[in-house]
Formats: C-alpha cells, sequence, structure tokens
C-alpha cells in the first residue's frame, strides 16, 4: 500500500535506531518480479515519519526505548505519532473534564477503600481494573447480592463461581489481597448493557486522520463475550459479529432508533481524539475505541486505545491502510514542504 502512494516504508525496533549518526539498522519487504519477496536487514537513513507501533508496554518502558522517544519528539526533522500507550485514568480525566465529552464515560475513581464505599453505595455492579491492563487482563466485577447482605466478586475474564463477603471492608480486604502491588486500579461504574443471545458486546470503532488530517472514522465492528464473561476481547473467548446486522437486531429494525445509535457514534468519534489530543499534548494518529450501549440507548466509552490492533474485517483493514499513507503523506507535505 505503501508503495503505491510513492512511500517507502520500513521497521526497526529501537536498538537499531544510531542517534548520533540519525541512521536506522531496519527492515523492509522487497518483491522481487515473480516471486513472492522477502523481508531484508538493510541500514537506513533516518525516517521522516515515525509511527510507534510497540505492542508491550514493558516494551515502551524499557530504559533505551524511553530514550529514543523523546529523542525523536524533540527531533525538528522527524515527525512522531502514537507516541506511547495511555492510560485509563488519564483518558477519563480529560474526558470527564471537558465539556464536550462529560458523560461519555461511566463514573471512575482511582481504587482506595473510601471510594469502594462510596461506589457501592451508588452503584449495584462495579468494574475494577488495573490502571494499564489490556485485553481485559485483571479486571474484576464486584456487585451487590440480590438479597442486598452483603457482595460478591468474581473475575471478568472468568466464568467460575462467585466469591462472597459479607461487609463492604471484608470486600475491600479481598480486593487488595489479590492485587499486585506494584500497580494502580480503577474502580467504574458497571455499564448497564444491552446483550444479544444472552451474551454481552460492544462496539470497537476505529478514528484516523485522513490525507488533510482530519479525524475520520474508518469503521467499526462488534465484540461479543463468550457465555457467562463480562469481557468481549477475542483472547478472552469473545467474537466478532457484523455491525449492521448486530444494530438491527437490538434496534428492532426501527430506522429512528438506529439513527439515534449512529448520531451518538458518529458524535464521540468527531469529538473525542481532538479533546484527547488537546488535554494530553500529544500527537494522535489512530486510536481504537470501545463503546458500550447500555440499555437505555445511551452509549459509553469503555476504553480508548492508542495502540489498536488490526481489525479482522477486510474491508476496515484496506481503509486503515489507504488513510494511514494518505496521512503520512499529508504529515511530510506539512512537516518538510
Amino acid at each position: 500500500m505503501a508503495r503505491t502512494h510513492g512511500i517507502f516504508m520500513f521497521f526497526f525496533y529501537a536498538e537499531g535506531f544510531e542517534m548520533n549518526t540519525d541512521t536506522v539498522t531496519g527492515n523492509c519487504f522487497v518483491r522481487s518480479k515473480g516471486k513472492s519477496g522477502k523481508w531484508i536487514t538493510a541500514v537506513f537513513s533516518r525516517p521522516q515519519i515515525v509511527y510507534n507501533r510497540l505492542s508491550y508496554r514493558k516494551d515502551e518502558a524499557q530504559k533505551e526505548v524511553q530514550q529514543l522517544l523523546a529523542y525523536l519528539q524533540t527531533h525538528p526533522g522527524i515527525k512522531l505519532f502514537n507516541p506511547r500507550f495511555l492510560e485509563k485514568w488519564e483518558v477519563y480525566k480529560s474526558l470527564a473534564g471537558n465539556s464536550r465529552t462529560q458523560g461519555m464515560t461511566p463514573e471512575t475513581h482511582l481504587f482506595n477503600r473510601n471510594n469502594l464505599g462510596l461506589m457501592l453505595q451508588m452503584y449495584p455492579e462495579l468494574f475494577i481494573k488495573p490502571i494499564d491492563n489490556s485485553v481485559g487482563k485483571g479486571i474484576i466485577i464486584v456487585r451487590r447480592k440480590a438479597d442486598a447482605r452483603g457482595y460478591e466478586y468474581k473475575s471478568a475474564c472468568s466464568d467460575r463461581d462467585w466469591l462472597r463477603c459479607r461487609l463492604a471492608q471484608d470486600l475491600y480486604s479481598s480486593l487488595k489481597r489479590g492485587m499486585d502491588p506494584g500497580r494502580k486500579y480503577l474502580i467504574q461504574r458497571g455499564l448497564q448493557l444491552v446483550q444479544i443471545d444472552g451474551r454481552v458486546f460492544d462496539l470497537r470503532a476505529q478514528v484516523q486522520k485522513d490525507g488533510k488530517g482530519e479525524w475520520v472514522m474508518t469503521g467499526v465492528g462488534v465484540r461479543v463475550a463468550a457465555p457467562n464473561k463480562h469481557v468481549t476481547h477475542v483472547p478472552n473467548g469473545g467474537s466478532r459479529a457484523d455491525y449492521y446486522a448486530v444494530m438491527k437486531r437490538v434496534c428492532g429494525g426501527s430506522a429512528q432508533r438506529l439513527r439515534m445509535v449512529e448520531d451518538q457514534l458518529r458524535h464521540i468519534c468527531e469529538t473525542v481524539p481532538s479533546v484527547l489530543e488537546k488535554s494530553l499534548e500529544m500527537n494522535l494518529g489512530i486510536l481504537s475505541l470501545d463503546i458500550g450501549l447500555e440499555q437505555n440507548g445511551e452509549m459509553q466509552i469503555i476504553e480508548v486505545n492508542s495502540k489498536p490492533a488490526s481489525f479482522d474485517e477486510d474491508h476496515i483493514r484496506r481503509r486503515h491502510l489507504e488513510y494511514l499513507n494518505q496521512y503520512l503523506l499529508y504529515l511530510s507535505k506539512s512537516q518538510f514542504g
């Protein structure tokens, strides 16, 4: 795709970038005539544009990676976008603190004894999440027992039986024992999600900048949780479904209800990226948003990801590559004339 746009693209790891000489040891795909092609390793001149696609937080946190990212962000001849992972707490504060996006996210607080007690009084169901988790790892769901005599909790990724606590202070102690002491956690209002065939689902929308540097929606898919699970990620047993087929069922065939859902989705995708860019003072080019549709018809943002995985849907993936290359050309022209 890059070649069809006249772009030379290569891939590199942090250790391949020589900051003293501005040369990079990297990899590119070479296609020979009549052959399938192969990956080659070579030394290249420094890139004009860098898109950070490191897939794991532990890799990005390494000292040499942080040094390189700091160098790239201040280099006058290099444009870096999506420079790092986002954390849930900073995303929530940015969106909840802006009048344009206020109310788009479920109420969230840092996990501590007082906040847990307050949230238990306000809501029948809560989600406890690591501030930096991915694919649903470490999420705990907590809810009041049906008879209002105590609480029960379990891993959101598990279909095991619920564990029970009589008092809120016992619940806090039990939750605390199961947490990684080196991580921060959030408490989030549990969403009353619409279900399909008895399973919860959410929407995964991708937004990115186009050839004019403007945010556009690449596409949207549906991710359905496995039976008796509360997270929709495919690694946790979730599955994908066609957006329009699901929405048609959920809206009961009503064109008006479907239009209301799509208006909300469009508004979220048009508003959130620019708010985050300004609040976090970060150059972003691509984001994915996990969005829940509640039973009252309201949409809520569950998560925003600056390292979106590739869509399984072919048409969305192709559109993503087209917009990406258009944006690279836009950056090149705006940065370097």
